[in-house]
């Protein structure tokens, strides 16, 4: 599992939070009486903001349109309170994997404002287009067991959006800035990306002036993309409409790579697809000589090039400042790797044929590479280019599965065999506290330890005995959610899912009640950031706990929470700054209504962590993350922030530890290059230089004969790496090439497919080249029981890991009992995060190759919640 998921539970925790875990239209029509915005009906078509989209595979199933027996979705649209006749409403349900938004449906409100949209269960997002309106989106969910979903949406008055293009080094307008509005759905988590369908996006221009000016939005929270050939994009991920006032948007020249791309004999190769990673990445063709000319925004980029099934790829990302051109960049191509093996079920060996093989480089959004298995369960994916692939497996009636790091080297034949196990089910009964039935509640799961953007929400609506049931579930974790129609929060449980088995799980619900409140500012108006108000529970007993609530502060600064009886801890943040929060406790009682008021002073900081990170040449870096540690020891970083397109950072000294005299050490990385840590105070301008990155390579060795097949994973000895830095990075040979390494002491882990384990140390200096083999030997395995520490009662759904090794990460079952294996030998520490209040706990163990090591009762003591 990835460094970045249980950094943020760990975050989370230390907040007392544990888990967050088709027809086309011809566009909106511009409202009469303002002629100085240009609006397009057509779908973007410039790739450097425009995502790549896989076209149809042969052999792959087509989705089914549905009808009126999969259920309905009932819309009711409301204007100032009143039905809405005669509005445009239309029904868009998710592509899978990168694939386009279909339309599923679509229809007028009736004179009550009514359209009934033709809907199997699943996440769709609805467009509302009224008269002289732009779309007004929102994401729905249609339960299993609810034939019909209801869903209302006010139309509130429209607003305008005015503002001007300019150039971000002179001021002067910009003109025939391209502007993309995109309506957020729902309330989005900082790390949530914004969806929708093009057709519903809006598109603006501005004028020769660099005005632009829209009417006809509907209130609400946008991201905004401004593009214009020569320069980079202006991205605001969270515009609230309607703006205060007029906004200025500023453009920086954008960066540009030049080169040329020959065959394996050196001779120009003409018709060539350059591929250039990025967010998003964007594909050229080469011209008659082989010759490219690509617009990038300022950063790294990765590039590969391919012409039918020959590849090349250059060795590191190409790294471009703002303003400059990047030249006599060269790939010369070679046969093209292949990723080829079988897909087999994991209980009985035999082939799934018709399994969906997607290939993407690791980190990218799209490509290059999709294939079917065959009767036999083989596959093939040709023409990868030399480097990092992540590849998932979908099909039928089975649980997906995911090999990450994937590392192929020039016309490498890499073999790869997926093992997918069937699906489960998990079903119970939903009572009261005096044992009657809850009908229509809303039971709702997560996989608790992968998080899939693309996957299809749980939820499923319990009968009129309180009964529900969920099939095709994904083998592994599971967090379970059950609650009341209309109430924020309600009682979770885990619970691990088995193949081809049903797992029962009851709940039981307590009556609520609501939490009403209001925020108001000590000075000033409420910031820009949204406000959110987080509802722990005090009370954590033996039994399954609540969920934690979150809900938005509106734009009145008003808040409203429905929740099980009982009492809470409501902390009041800015969300996206995980720092010290206002907060109140309340009491909520069945049926009774609490108040609650907050008093919001946004603590803004004078002093800062400020300066500039320049490259080994001394050019500005980009892109680079400023990490802050503590001066007195290792820890968990303060912050991790990137520069941005000049190179600069200003941390404000509350990511620092609070204090403006707290003296903090600084790190800069990009890739591979990294600074010196520098000791810093807030306040201070500093230069950071980065040194170039080293080169590692070697082989994992048993008896000191090398392996063939292992993952390597990288950590540093003393720092942290950015997401994606670490690995692992799967090898199929007998050798290793890391070729973007910090020069400083690393850690490098070598895991193998029969579960051998190793370690190595090395301190590689700059520019260096260094040869390591890695000695394997046989791992350890680590079971225990959590329980809280008052009552001994085991806690069911705590993350057990080994500090140091989040890949290998496990949740305690019903009993409380874990187990670990493929544990390295030696001195080690355990991790337990338990639930909200349950607390965080690290237990220093020593374990000998090949043990089975019994640490019995790991307790937990109950802690209190903490923003």
């Amino acid at each position: 599992m990835r460094r970045w998921f249980i950094g943020g539970v760990v975050l989370l925790v230390a907040c007392g939070l544990v888990l967050f875990l088709a027809l086309r239209s011809g566009g909106p029509i511009a409202p009469e009486g303002h002629a100085d915005a240009t609006l397009t009906r057509k779908r973007p078509t410039n790739l450097a903001s425009t995502p790549e989209r896989p076209g149809p595979v042969e052999g792959l199933p087509t989705s089914q349109s549905p009808n009126e027996a999969d259920g309905l979705l009932d819309v009711e649209v409301l204007a100032e309170g009143k039905p809405s006749a005669g509005t445009t409403v239309r029904l868009y349900s998710p592509g899978a994997r990168g694939a386009a938004w279909a339309l599923t449906g679509s229809g007028l409100t009736d004179p009550a404002g009514h359209v009934r949209l033709a809907s199997a269960p699943g996440r769709y997002v609805v467009a509302v287009r009224a008269p002289d309106r732009f779309p007004l989106l929102r994401d729905v969910v249609r339960p299993l067991g609810e034939p019909r979903t209801a869903l209302r949406i006010s139309l509130e008055p429209a607003k305008s959006l005015t503002g001007r293009t300019v150039v971000r080094e002179s001021n002067e307008p910009l003109p025939l800035v391209e502007i993309v509005l995109t309506g957020h759905t729902r309330d989005l988590q900082p790390w949530e990306r914004v969806e929708a369908p093009d057709d519903e996006r809006i598109y603006a221009t501005s004028d020769e002036r660099g005005n632009f000016h829209l009417d006809g939005l509907a209130p609400g929270t946008y991201q905004l993309e401004a593009r214009a050939p020569g320069y980079a994009r202006v991205v605001l991920h969270r515009l609230r409409i309607p703006a205060e006032g007029p906004l200025t948007l500023a453009l920086r020249l954008s960066s540009v790579i030049e080169g040329f791309v020959v065959d394996s004999k050196g001779l120009p190769a003409a018709d060539a697809e350059v591929r250039v990673g990025g967010n998003p990445s964007q594909v050229v063709t080469t011209g008659a000589q082989g010759g490219f000319s690509v617009e990038v925004e300022p950063g790294s980029h990765p590039l590969s090039a391919r012409r039918g099934e020959e590849t090349g790829a250059l060795d590191l990302p190409v790294l471009c400042v703002a303003g400059s051109t990047v030249r006599d960049v060269r790939i010369q191509l070679g046969p093209g790797a292949v990723l080829e093996g079988r897909v087999v079920e994991e209980s009985s060996g035999e082939p799934v044929a018709g399994a969906r093989v997607d290939v993407t480089p690791s980190g990218e959004d799209g490509g290059p590479g999709v294939a079917v298995s065959d009767a036999e369960g083989r596959f093939l994916v040709r023409g990868l280019a030399p480097g990092r692939y992540d590849a998932k497996v979908t099909a039928l009636h089975h649980s997906p599965a995911t090999r990450e790091g994937l590392t192929v080297a020039q016309g490498e034949r890499f073999p790869v065999e997926f093992k997918l196990s069937g699906t489960g089910s998990v079903e119970g009964q939903v009572r009261d506290r005096n044992g009657a039935p809850v009908a229509a509640a809303r039971v709702s799961g997560v996989n608790a330890l992968r998080y899939e953007p693309d996957a299809a929400p749980l939820e499923v609506r319990t009968d009129a005995d309180g009964r529900y049931r969920l099939d095709g579930l994904a083998t592994g974790n599971l967090s379970l959610s059950a609650r009341h129609e209309g109430a924020t929060v309600g009682i979770r449980q885990s619970v691990v899912v088995e193949a081809d088995r049903t797992t029962r799980v009851d709940f039981t619900l307590d009556g609520s009640g609501t939490v009403e409140g209001r925020v108001r500012v000590a000075r000033g108006s409420l910031p820009d950031a949204p406000l959110e108000v987080t509802a722990l529970a005090d009370d954590v007993s033996d039994g399954p706990a609540p969920g934690v609530g979150h809900v938005l502060v509106d734009a009145d600064g008003g808040f409203r929470m429905v929740l099980p009886s009982g009492d809470y801890t409501l902390l009041l943040m800015a969300r996206g700054r995980f720092v010290q929060g206002e907060r109140e406790q309340a009491r909520v009682e069945v049926g009774r209504t609490t108040q609650v008021e907050f008093i919001w002073e946004d603590k803004r900081d004078v002093n800062e962590y400020r300066g500039v990170v320049l490259e080994p040449d001394g050019s500005p870096s980009p892109g680079a993350y400023v990490t802050l540690t503590p001066a007195e020891g290792q820890g968990v970083p303060l912050s991790m922030t990137p520069t941005d397109v000049e190179g600069r950072f200003a941390i404000p000294a509350s990511q620092g530890g609070g204090s403006a005299t707290r003296r903090v050490l600084l790190v800069a990385r990009n890739g591979g290059r990294s600074s010196e840590s520098v000791p810093v105070t807030a306040g201070q301008d500093v230069v950071v230089r980065l040194r170039p990155s080293a080169f590692l390579r070697g082989r994992a060795v048993r008896e000191g004969k090398p392996v063939r097949g292992f993952k390597v994973s990288l950590r540093l000895q003393k720092g942290f790496l950015p997401e994606g830095g670490e690995g692992p990075f799967e090898f199929s040979g007998e050798r290793f090439e890391l070729r973007d390494v910090p020069p400083e002491p690393v850690k490098l882990t070598a895991r193998t497919t029969d579960g051998s384990v190793g370690e190595v140390r090395v301190s590689p200096g700059t520019g260096a080249v260094l040869e390591v083999d890695i000695p394997l030997a046989p791992p350890a395995t680590v079971q225990g029981r959590v329980v809280l520490g008052a009552t001994k009662a085991p806690v069911r759904g705590a993350f057990v890991y080994i500090e140091g090794e989040p890949a290998v990460t496990e949740q305690s079952d019903a009993e409380g009992r874990f187990s670990i294996k493929g544990v390295r030998a030696g001195e080690q520490r355990l991790i337990v995060l338990g639930g909200p209040s349950q607390g965080l706990l690290r237990r220093p163990f020593k374990v000998k190759e090949g043990d089975m090591l019994d640490l019995g009762d790991v307790a937990l003591e109950v802690a209190q919640p903490t923003p």
